[in-house]
């Protein structure tokens, strides 16, 4: 924040002074309190843009599966990853390269 900004006018600080003899204002030496930290695991946040189509299908997934879409994202990112951590990954493409070579199954 520039200087400017962060300087009160006079007219302000007038009244401001105002407010503290009409009794509006308050002031102590205690420590204000803090709030509570949030339960669980702290999170990181991440912005992504997609596509509006692939936006709405996972909205649309994730009406489906009774998730918010950010839930469903965290669920997808966190399958991709535990299937990177394997000994040998696979791609999506060569699985889905395999699985169009195998005959179909009457």
């Amino acid at each position: 924040m520039s200087e400017l900004h962060a300087r009160a006018t006079d007219d302000q600080l007038d009244q401001l002074a105002l407010a503290v003899a009409a009794g509006n204002v308050t002031y102590t030496d205690a420590p204000a309190a803090l709030p509570p930290k949030p339960d669980g695991e702290t999170m990181a946040v991440y912005s992504v843009r997609l596509p509006m189509d692939t936006a709405e299908q996972l909205a649309t997934l994730a009406r489906t599966r009774g998730v918010k879409p950010s839930t469903l994202m965290r669920q997808m990112i966190e399958q991709c990853l535990a299937t990177e951590a394997d000994d040998h990954p696979i791609s999506l493409a060569d699985a889905l390269r395999a699985l169009t070579t195998l005959r179909k199954v009457a």
